[in-house]
């Protein structure tokens, strides 16, 4: 009994410690620490110190709020020359007598994050592990202002930092490829109108300076103007003001809440000086326009001198090697020609804003001397493509879809003379390689060839490739022994389609385009893609030159000698490729 009574005792004795502990803690936590420093600052002496809470209601649920706890004077003038966290809260709006902001009601959390239930700082700042919404310091507290406010002109005093990033957002063309309602509408890559709500800051940055930091096979490219920390804070501020979720009601929030939009620009009369602000994403007659093609694209100046970005090829010559119809197309949806391409789309504007493009590029009129050199030839026109090696890794080579051909590969410079030149002359349907016709002339182009083949050849031994001819339907003098001793005939696309599943998909892929399982594996130059239409379509893509390059494979490349099938297999397998290229199946 007595030995009852003792196990009592010692639980009910350590049940009155843990309570003291308690107790203690409780009185011992931080806030107690600020709040009572707070008013030994102020000279008070009768004060309550107790949890400060404000209960913000939103649409559906009550946010509970903290955080004065500790920053006891936020809403106190006389606190203004205390330390943290007992400081005065700075004006958030400039120039005001009286800031429009009550603490006492709208509480920290509205615009700071953070999780406002906590007292322990850590746990209240966000720094948890997994914490959705870690605390918004400073200006980028800006995020959040759209979470009560309207921005129906796309300004608010107090919000500059915010705005800022709004404006870079379409000057520096992410608008481009993201999505955010009532901006953009735009499908190329991650939709961002809830990016702010699904993404902390610190993310949103780490993804613009280094997009496959959080996803590993990025599309996204790395741009020039990542370097520049105020910008890509800005921008980040932003997106990170994109959520779904608002905190108030239309009818609770101080002034309503309505969509942030900007007020953009529209071209209605085209011309030379819209075409330039669109181009550089700069305001037009003091609004923003939706540009920014500088970004991706460089051009030179009438001296030659080179500026701009290096994600997609160099514009300079662009009207002169396309010709204003297909940069029209182009800018509106690029697929239309290069099947792969990872140009966005920009369906958003109107004809006049697409006729003032063209006429800025129309002024671009830089070109080389007829005099000039093979090296200075290739390094103006060619390398930002085609690399400084001739290896077909420029610095926008990784962008383009196909990649630019491998000049390295000395078998391929030294098979295809005439091909090589006519490339060059008239450039290469479905690809990103222009005509350059009209920019170089026919002396030019030998001078490159001779530089090129000169570069690639040197130190190799000769190499001859053996020439063949597209077999005549009915020529009795191309019977052959693999044919069963039979005259070759008109190509089946059905006994096509079933010889191409065996022998090409592994590399070209089911579909015909490029991607098959191997293809990954394989060294540039990859796999053709041999359903882009503008491609295969085009002249000097005959059935002669099909032909040869299944029998004898393609010198320079992983695509192997088919010599093991007879002509008419080859012809059936041509046959099934135009079947997928021809105007009826597209």
């Amino acid at each position: 009994m007595i030995k009852d009574y003792r196990i009592l005792f010692i639980l009910a004795l350590a049940g009155f410690v843990l309570l003291g502990a308690s107790l203690f803690k409780a009185f011992d936590q931080d806030f107690t620490k600020h709040q009572k420093n707070y008013y030994k600052q102020l000279d008070v002496e009768d004060y309550t110190v107790e949890i400060k809470q404000v209960n913000v209601k939103t649409p559906g649920k009550v946010l509970i709020d903290r955080c004065q706890s500790c920053h006891i004077g936020a809403s106190n003038p006389d606190a203004a020359g205390f330390e943290p966290p007992l400081a005065a809260h700075p004006p958030i709006v400039p120039g005001v007598e009286k800031d429009p902001h009550d603490f006492a009601k709208i509480g920290c959390v509205v615009c700071h994050d953070g999780s406002g239930r906590d007292l322990d700082i850590h746990a209240a700042h966000g720094e948890l592990h997994g914490w959705p919404a870690p605390l918004l310091k400073g200006e980028i507290a800006q995020a959040n202002c759209v979470r009560c406010h309207a921005m129906e002109d796309g300004t608010l005093a107090g919000a500059e930092h915010y705005v800022k990033g709004q404006e870079l957002f379409l000057e520096k063309a992410c608008w481009g490829c993201h999505t955010i309602a009532g901006i953009s509408s735009s499908s190329q890559a991650p939709e961002l109108t809830d990016a702010g709500g699904k993404f902390s800051f610190d993310y949103l940055v780490e993804s613009m300076v280094d997009p496959s930091a959080n996803i590993a096979n990025s599309k996204m490219p790395t741009f020039g103007w990542v370097h520049d920390e105020e910008t890509v804070a800005a921008i980040a501020t932003y997106l990170k003001g994109q959520q779904k979720d608002r905190l108030r009601s239309a009818d609770s929030a101080p002034i309503g809440y309505i969509k942030p939009k900007s007020d953009l620009a529209r071209i209605d009369s085209p011309s030379v000086a819209a075409g330039r602000s669109l181009f550089a994403g700069a305001p037009y007659e003091g609004s923003v326009a939706k540009g920014g093609c500088v970004n991706c694209h460089a051009i030179r100046n009438s001296d030659g001198d080179l500026a701009g970005g290096n994600i997609g090829p160099e514009l300079t010559w662009t009207i002169r090697s396309r010709g204003s119809k297909y940069v029209k197309e182009h800018i509106v949806n690029s697929r239309s020609h290069v099947a792969d391409s990872i140009m966005p789309t920009f369906k958003d504007y109107n004809d006049a804003e697409l006729e003032s493009l063209v006429s800025y590029l129309s002024t671009l009129d830089y070109k080389l001397g007829s005099k000039t050199d093979g090296p200075k030839l290739y390094d103006t026109y060619c390398v930002s493509c085609h690399g400084e090696d001739l290896n077909g890794e420029g610095k926008i080579a990784a962008m383009l879809d196909p990649l630019p051909r491998d000049f390295s590969k000395y078998q391929f410079v030294a098979s295809y003379d005439k091909r090589f030149k006519d490339s060059i002359r008239d450039g290469v349907k479905g690809t990103a390689m222009p005509a350059w016709k009209d920019i170089m002339s026919d002396q030019q182009i030998e001078t490159l060839v001779g530089f090129i083949k000169d570069k690639s050849l040197s130190g190799h031994d000769g190499f001859r490739r053996m020439e063949v001819t597209l077999p005549a339907i009915g020529d009795k003098e191309r019977q052959d022994y693999r044919n069963k001793g039979l005259v070759v005939e008109a190509g089946n696309p059905e006994d096509g389609h079933e010889a191409f599943q065996k022998f090409c998909t592994s590399c070209h892929g089911k579909l015909a385009n490029g991607k098959g399982p191997n293809a990954y594996d394989l060294e540039h130059p990859l796999p053709r893609n041999l359903i882009n239409a503008a491609f295969m379509n085009q002249a000097a893509v005959n059935d002669a030159r099909l032909y040869e390059s299944i029998l004898l494979g393609v010198a320079g490349t992983p695509m192997p000698a088919h010599d093991h099938l007879s002509d008419q297999t080859i012809l059936d397998i041509i046959a099934f490729i135009r079947a997928n290229t021809t105007e009826e199946a597209k």
